[in-house]
């Protein structure tokens, strides 16, 4: 008898954890202001150029820095009309294509990595990539502790993946960890957008919010924001005004939380 492929829903998180047999509670993005995981002002921005569906990668070096808990934490800036489409690591059948709506649709991708199944690796990052290249969106995490690191792991061996290619994943979104005494600090250590370079087969990145070290306040380049603000369809003349009114609206919910 010939086999059957089970069918599977999209709409549900596949393996968004990782390995562990339960997900933890999610983190609203206003605690992780609080805890100064990330600025609002960053926050903000972040928001801004994800409801105009950049498609974004949060990257940090080991395991359990909490790349899951910002990227899911920042899920709640995606279009209300958006569909969300959970691919599912290396079983990923790409059915979607063609019945979904490119403008419409968000590829979430749990991590792209070889280190389990579950994870999208393989020749599945290039259909991924392409598919961002006809319109869908596309968030994800990584493993990566710098720009280059990260570029490397697409560009490099065994994937091979042009440069034009890696340039559809508008934002990498860079993650510290470390410890302090008995705690455990998270911080977001820049923000950089992943342009093409003016030579073929290259990147220019750029760097939209960046700390100079641990613990330093994060700088926002809102001047070096305005090609990719555009090109999303925002106004950069109103930028600066765009990421202060969201900004406040954050803190303001973040006090109403703590005081209701």
């Amino acid at each position: 008898m010939a086999s059957v492929r089970r069918p599977h829903s999209y709409d549900e998180p596949f393996g968004w954890w990782g390995p562990l047999w339960s997900p933890p509670d999610p983190r609203p993005l206003a605690n992780l202001i609080e805890e100064s995981v990330l600025t609002a002002e960053c926050a903000a921005l972040l928001g801004l150029l994800i409801e105009r569906r950049a498609s974004v990668i949060v990257a940090a070096g080991p395991s359990g820095a909490g790349k899951s808990t910002l990227l899911t934490a920042l899920l709640d800036f995606l279009p209300a009309e958006s569909r969300r489409i959970y691919i599912r690591g290396c079983y990923e059948p790409f059915d979607f294509l063609g019945v979904t709506d490119p403008q419409t649709s968000a590829l979430l991708v749990n991590e792209l990595s070889p280190h389990l199944p579950i994870y999208l690796w393989g020749s599945g990052v290039r259909r991924a990539l392409q598919a961002v290249q006809t319109g869908y969106q596309l968030l994800g995490t990584a493993h990566a502790t710098s720009v280059d690191e990260f570029v490397y792991s697409l560009a490099g061996y065994p994937l091979r993946v042009p440069a034009l290619e890696i340039a559809a994943l508008d934002l990498l979104v860079l993650l510290d960890v470390w410890r302090e005494g008995d705690m455990v600090r998270r911080e977001v250590r820049a923000v950089v957008n992943l342009a093409a370079g003016t030579e073929p087969a290259s990147l220019s990145p750029i760097h939209l919010a960046e700390r100079s070290q641990c613990g330093e306040p994060l700088r926002l380049h809102l001047d070096a924001t305005h090609d990719l603000y555009r090109r999303l369809g925002g106004d950069p003349s109103k930028l600066q005004q765009d990421v202060e009114i969201r900004a406040l609206g954050l803190i303001a919910s973040n006090n109403t939380d703590r005081c209701g």
